[in-house]
């Protein structure tokens, strides 16, 4: 019996040692949370965070860190030097809208903004310029006084001089009463 019991902590011993664990950090452990939307805004908070809080700040921009889950926002977009917009760089929402559609750009090549609004037929209403310098900026446009029907959005970023190259894209937006 002896032999027995010495047998099965010596291959209890052999298998642990031979186990292997996962470790990830940070490591964060939620005791509750919620989510709530507003309007086309997600908001989720969590309470709890005992084991690991990092603050991150990006010059110019407020970023609420403990007890608020904001996935990516530490490291906003890839570097994209194809001349089109990834995915990731710029949203366009609500779509289908009724009234205010939010341009959210969150990409780190820096320059000059253009945004052209035309509708199906090719016709111009109007354009945004603005200087972009911080990753990260959201950008509104009432549609409320526009009749339904499909426009497109013609989003540039002139580069700065030597930082990054030329990104255009054309985004299509249902405006609906």
């Amino acid at each position: 019996m002896r032999k027995v019991r010495l047998l099965f902590l010596t291959a209890g011993i052999f298998f642990s040692l031979a186990s292997i664990s996962q470790s990830v950090t940070p490591s964060i452990l939620n005791v509750t949370g919620g989510t709530n939307m507003y309007t086309f805004y997600r908001f989720e908070w969590s309470f709890g965070e005992a084991i690991a809080i990092e603050t991150m700040s990006v010059p110019g921009s407020n970023i609420v860190t403990n007890g608020v889950l904001q996935p990516g926002t530490h490291n906003p977009a890839t570097v994209n030097n194809t001349g089109g917009w990834d995915p990731d760089e710029i949203k366009v929402l609500p779509n289908p809208t009724r009234d205010m559609l939010e341009i959210d750009i969150f990409t780190k090549h820096l320059g000059w903004m253009t945004i052209n609004l035309f509708d199906a037929a090719g016709t111009f209403y109007g354009r945004k310029e603005f200087a972009y310098t911080n990753p990260g900026r959201i950008e509104k446009w009432s549609f409320g006084a526009y009749a339904s029907g499909t426009y497109f959005l013609d989003i540039q970023l002139r580069p700065a001089i030597g930082t990054s190259v030329l990104k255009k894209g054309t985004f299509k937006v249902i405006k609906i009463r």
